[in-house]
């Protein structure tokens, strides 16, 4: 009971701010938070960084702290309750931090696909320039305005096999093209 009652003058005198009362109180109950800590964290890195911040908030709060009967009890209390805070501080920081990386790629493929598709347009742009005008007008009418080699036939009427053959020859032109320069086409 003596070590209670000195326990409850010890906060009374860190409540006013007492330095020397606090490395009292710390020197007698730093192990056992320590390992009540590390129980529940299993890990000496976190254990570590919970015990500093409890010890340094117990500080911090020393104004608002009102023990009528067992300090040992009220930081045991405490010290559960401060665990469980910085266990959910860090799963949000984690959750929000594998968001915010998933978001990153993700926007980052976006962007690159973005990127690699333009480019391919461009290229296929400039190939299907160089084409006769009829056979760039009937690929366009393909790839562009997706008419059927039916509608392309009827549109410019012609047959249904010169579209078809004009199609072949486009895209023949356009394989060899994409291997000349080394890009690639979905076409």
């Amino acid at each position: 009971m003596e070590s209670e009652k000195s326990d409850i003058e010890l906060m009374d005198k860190i409540r006013q701010g007492d330095m020397t009362a606090f490395g009292l109180l710390y020197a007698r109950y730093a192990d056992l938070i320590y390992r009540h800590i590390l129980v529940r964290v299993n890990s000496s890195f976190d254990a570590d960084d919970i015990f500093q911040s409890f010890f340094l908030n117990l500080w911090e709060k020393r104004d608002s702290i009102q023990i009528n009967t067992s300090v040992k009890g009220y930081l045991l209390t405490w010290l559960k309750n401060f665990i469980l805070n910085s266990i959910r501080e860090e799963q949000i920081r984690t959750k929000y931090h594998t968001q915010g990386q998933e978001n990153w790629t993700e926007a980052h493929d976006y962007t690159w696909t973005q990127i690699v598709a333009t480019d391919l347009d461009e290229k296929l742009k400039k190939v299907v320039a160089k084409f006769p005008p009829r056979l760039q007008t009937i690929y366009l009418l393909s790839r562009e305005e997706n008419l059927t080699i039916k509608e392309i036939a009827e549109r410019l009427s012609l047959s249904e096999q010169t579209v078809k053959n004009q199609l072949t020859e486009a895209l023949r032109r356009l394989r060899t093209e994409s291997g000349k320069k080394n890009f690639i086409f979905f076409i």
